[in-house]
């Protein structure tokens, strides 16, 4: 089955995404200036369009912009998608975090997935994707250092949960559901964790690399 997938915003999980999954799918990239990529344009089976056109014309779109840390941010973010995300499909990439080099994630209240996700209560949201760094989004395949597919854990639904899956799966990813859209909560504290430990000079805690990735196994 074909997906239109959409992507908002074009920074590196953005881009890095596109490129992954324009192998199967078409990729419509929603940005606000479409003359500035010109050139991410003519890359095979990819679409740059306005945030309004790609969300319109696609079937699931990944949001991919920086992430908000408090409530109002998250709301307007919903706000920028416009009327279009109505009925469809968001997986939520992005992570509430405080400014570098902190970048600690809220831990009172609700997760940035559920805020997002009652903002828009007519689109069906889910947390995907931020829980690892775009270096190895490439390589979920089993292509990476490990020579492991690697899997990805994601919240929301259950409604077009197998839609969602497709979408990972199309990835190099191997989906493993874990809930509602409450567990987004536990999802962004897990990419907190993976950034204090992957990124020099953000949070106190012991530096292993960017290239490590939180793995579900299981029979």
């Amino acid at each position: 089955m074909t997906i239109k997938v959409g992507i908002v915003g074009a920074g590196g999980v953005g881009k890095t995404l596109g490129k992954v999954l324009a192998k199967k799918h078409p990729v419509l990239f929603g940005v606000r200036d479409t003359a500035k990529y010109v050139d991410l344009a003519k890359a095979q089976n990819t679409s740059v369009l306005t945030v309004s056109e790609a969300v319109k014309n696609s079937d699931v779109v990944i949001l991919a912009v920086p992430g908000s840390y408090d409530d109002a941010g998250i709301k307007g973010i919903a706000s920028d998608l416009g009327p279009n995300i109505k009925g469809k499909v968001l997986i939520d990439a992005t992570n509430p975090v405080t400014p570098y080099p902190s970048l600690e994630v809220r831990w009172t209240g609700k997760s940035a997935g559920e805020v997002l996700s009652e903002a828009l209560p007519d689109t069906a949201v889910y947390k995907a994707f931020n829980t690892i760094g775009a270096n190895q989004m490439e390589r979920a395949d089993g292509s990476g250092i490990t020579g492991q597919q690697l899997t990805m854990m994601f919240a929301g639904g259950p409604d077009q949960k197998e839609l969602v899956e497709e979408v990972i799966a199309a990835t190099g990813f191997i989906p493993v559901y874990v809930g509602p859209i409450r567990y987004a909560r536990n999802l962004e504290a897990l990419a907190e964790l993976w950034i204090h430990l992957g990124v020099p000079g953000v949070g106190s805690a012991e530096k292993w690399g960017r290239d490590f990735h939180f793995q579900v196994l299981r029979k």
